[in-house]
C-alpha cells in the first residue's frame, strides 16, 4: 500500500448501490465501511492481519473519501500514530492534519476518547468498530462512527491503520466548520490572549 495510490483515488460512492448490511460489535456499517471491511476480510482469509503490501486502495476506491490512513511506529515501548492521508469528508469533519502525529493535531479530550481503540487495533491486529461524538462550534454533540482496519508489515507487526468513518451527510454538510477537536484551537486562543495583553502593556508604557 502506498500513500500515492491511496490519495489518487478519492472518488464518490453511488449511494444507490445495493450492499448487504453488516454489523461489527453491534454497530451497522455503511456502504463505504462495508466495502473496506469486505476487502480487509478477503486479505485476512488465513486468520492473519492483512499485509500492507497486499492492500490495493483501488479495490476500495469508493470508501476513501471517508477514510484516513495512519502510520504506526513504535519507539521506547510506545506506539505513535501519524495521520498520513485523509479523504475529503474527514477533512470537512476534522480539518486537515496529514503528516502530523495525531497527538499534535487533536486536543486531549478527543485523544482520550479515540486513542484506546486505535492502540488496541495496533497491538492486536484486530478490526474494531466504535461510535463516537465530538463537539461542534456551538458545543453540541456531533455523532459519527469509525471502522478501524489494521495492516501489518512483512514481520506481521501492525504498521498501518485504515480508518473509515461514517458521518451523516446532511449533518456534515451543515457544519459551519471543523469539529472542535483540534489542539491548535486552544493555542489560537492563548495566542490571541497574549496579543491582547501585550498590546495593553505597550499602551500603558507608551502613555
Amino acid at each position: 500500500m502506498t500513500d500515492q495510490s491511496f490519495s489518487g483515488v478519492l472518488t464518490d460512492i453511488d449511494e444507490s448501490d445495493a450492499f448487504p448490511i453488516q454489523t461489527i460489535e453491534g454497530i451497522p456499517l455503511d456502504q463505504r465501511q462495508a466495502i473496506a471491511y469486505q476487502e480487509w476480510k478477503r486479505l485476512s482469509a488465513e486468520g492473519h492481519t492483512p499485509r500492507q503490501r497486499d492492500f490495493r486502495p483501488d479495490r476500495i476506491a469508493r470508501a476513501l473519501p471517508a477514510a484516513s490512513l495512519m502510520h504506526v511506529t513504535r519507539t521506547d515501548n510506545a506506539i505513535r500514530l501519524t495521520q498520513r492521508l485523509e479523504g475529503r469528508f474527514v477533512v470537512l469533519a476534522f480539518g486537515e492534519g496529514a503528516g502530523n502525529d495525531i497527538e499534535h493535531i487533536y486536543n486531549d479530550d478527543h485523544l482520550h476518547a479515540m486513542m484506546p481503540r486505535y492502540l488496541e487495533s495496533a497491538m492486536t491486529g484486530d478490526a474494531a468498530m466504535t461510535t463516537c461524538t465530538a463537539p461542534r462550534e456551538d458545543g453540541s454533540a456531533f455523532e459519527f462512527n469509525r471502522l478501524i482496519l489494521p495492516f501489518a508489515n512483512a514481520e506481521g507487526v501492525v504498521n498501518r491503520l485504515l480508518v473509515v468513518f461514517y458521518f451523516d451527510p446532511v449533518t456534515l454538510a451543515r457544519l459551519p466548520g471543523p469539529l472542535k477537536v483540534r489542539r491548535e484551537t486552544r493555542l489560537d486562543l492563548i495566542t490571541n490572549a497574549a496579543t491582547i495583553i501585550g498590546g495593553g502593556l505597550q499602551t500603558r508604557q507608551a502613555g
